[in-house]
């Protein structure tokens, strides 16, 4: 998996986002967003869709590649 759900919340909580803010900014419901920050132990977690996480990064100019399909952040490891 290209984005944990820690490294997801890292990268919200850096650019001063709540989770409505975030959620927003994909056109997504609160609580999409909150299970894609839940750990995958979790039967409430689910992956952002890797279309939905190249959204998130373009609106927020965010560095990213994408290798084989996946989505996968620069700058923050």
């Amino acid at each position: 998996m290209p984005i944990s759900p820690s490294e997801l919340k890292k990268i919200r909580k850096s650019l001063s986002l709540t989770q409505q803010a975030a959620a927003d900014s994909v056109r997504v419901e609160r609580q999409t967003w909150i299970s894609w920050e839940r750990e995958p132990e979790k039967t409430t977690h689910r992956t952002i869709p890797e279309g939905l996480l190249e959204l998130f990064f373009i609106k927020h100019h965010i560095q990213y590649k994408v290798i084989d399909k996946k989505v996968y952040n620069v700058n923050y490891k």
